[in-house]
């Protein structure tokens, strides 16, 4: 069976509605962001988690990422970071990059999306998108459309050709920019590190951090 495609910049309130329901019923949905296209299900639906990753074949040791509708949401869950790593979130989202924060004491993620006390987070820089994930109560996962060792996926097409009949929704806004991913940063105490350079070089994260902070 194929998937609902909705274009992102006119949904309606029938085509929201669409997507809530496939994400409250542990399906999984294909969305744009501000890099590539992602799959997305509600981080707390264990039978969406399972789904995704066996849609794509990954090893449930390797954690996925989450995507938060805007910053005031990320530091509401992640009560645990000090004021420098608050205003590193600030300054560098909403943006094309992921950063891994260190895990709160007092909010219970999956150990799905865990890795050694830190879990990827994105607030991306698409408005449409975080005006639609707004509407919705929890965060959604946030990885790559491709099985495992292809490359992600572009456009609707190549969602489609990948794994259209496994999802329940994809959401079209045309073809990306490019096929470079966020760029990841691991968030310490009073530091940071690259751990993935993507679509933001290390002289782009550098100029942002000091003229914002």
């Amino acid at each position: 069976m194929k998937p609902a495609i909705v274009n992102l910049q006119y949904l309606d309130a029938a085509g929201k509605a669409q997507i809530y329901d496939a994400l409250q019923s542990g399906k999984i949905i294909a969305y744009p962001t501000d890099t590539i296209y992602g799959l997305g299900v509600d981080v707390y639906n264990s039978q969406g988690i399972d789904k995704l990753f066996s849609l794509k074949g990954r090893d449930s040791t390797k954690p996925v990422s989450i995507l938060y509708s805007n910053v005031s949401a990320v530091l509401a869950d992640f009560q645990n970071l000090n004021k420098y790593q608050q205003r590193t979130v600030r300054s560098l989202m909403p943006g094309k990059v992921t950063l891994l924060l260190p895990m709160p004491s007092k909010k219970r993620f999956p150990d799905t999306f865990i890795q050694e006390s830190y879990i990827g987070v994105r607030v991306v820089d698409l408005p449409a998108l975080n005006n639609l994930m707004d509407g919705y109560p929890h965060p959604i996962s946030t990885t790559s459309i491709n099985p495992a060792g292809l490359p992600p996926a572009k456009n609707v097409q190549e969602i489609l050709d990948y794994f259209g009949s496994e999802l329940a929704v994809v959401i079209d806004n045309g073809k990306t920019d490019g096929a470079r991913s966020s760029t990841v940063i691991k968030l310490y105490d009073d530091s940071w590190e690259i751990l993935r350079e993507g679509a933001v070089s290390r002289s782009q994260v550098e100029i942002s951090l000091s003229t914002k902070m």
